[in-house]
């Protein structure tokens, strides 16, 4: 498993905008992308990066969708999914973070930073989110497309086929058992919007350390989705132990 309490190098939010390749004209949005909400509740800022985040999450997934759909024209929803997760996922966006140094230049509260915040998967992930949304407004559509090809397209370009990709949940099932002798379990979490356009939210664990989360428009969608990322957080651990 990761270590949380991981040393992080400190940088400023320029230091992160040069990693990032792409220059702010407005540098609040730059700052306000790193606001953590604890920094908030224990400073009084007005903001935290969380409206950026939802923004940030929404832009992701179309500028992925818009890259595979035509390199990928002859896979299924379900495989479409899979490679999603593979790139775009909390997981993946998290490791992307590391790479770039995020947790660096993170506006943490006292407790969140000495309890291992800059190396928190999820702060890392929402962080990532959050500075997509940020070029978006600053720069628009064109901007955060430059950005996302610059960081995540050899990334989907480097995509290959495997003989699970259309079935994560097989695979996950396979590895499970291989090594924890048990089944994963899947709960759904939550279930909104209208009746003919529902999103469900899906949870799957081994045990209280080992898990993930999925969304998808149907139960069968989030599960698949659930899985591949808990597949790579499996993988992530396998190689940081």
């Amino acid at each position: 498993m990761a270590d949380s309490s991981k040393k992080v190098i400190r940088k400023s939010p320029e230091e992160l905008q040069a990693d990032l390749g792409y220059v702010f004209r407005n540098r609040n949005l730059l700052v306000e992308a790193l606001v953590h909400r604890s920094y908030r509740k224990e400073t009084g800022t007005g903001v935290d990066n969380q409206r950026l985040e939802f923004l940030g999450d929404a832009l992701l997934g179309f500028l992925f969708a818009d890259r595979v759909y035509n390199l990928h024209a002859e896979k299924p929803e379900g495989a479409l999914t899979v490679l999603r997760a593979a790139v775009v996922s909390g997981v993946s966006l998290a490791n992307k973070a590391r790479q770039l140094g995020v947790g660096g230049a993170l506006l943490l509260g006292n407790g969140e930073d000495l309890s291992g915040g800059r190396n928190r998967e999820s702060n890392l992930a929402d962080a990532m989110e959050s500075l997509m949304g940020a070029v978006y407004i600053d720069g628009g559509i064109e901007a955060a497309s430059e950005v996302f090809d610059r960081l995540f397209g050899k990334d989907i370009l480097a995509l290959e086929d495997d003989p699970w990709m259309d079935n994560p949940k097989g695979q996950l099932q396979n590895i499970v058992q291989k090594l924890f002798q048990r089944e994963p379990k899947y709960e759904t979490l939550e279930e909104t919007g209208p009746p003919h356009s529902r999103v469900f939210r899906v949870g799957v664990r081994v045990d209280d350390c080992l898990r993930a989360e999925g969304t998808g428009s149907s139960k069968q969608q989030a599960q698949c989705d659930a899985a591949a990322a808990l597949l790579l957080k499996i993988e992530r651990d396998k190689e940081e132990a």
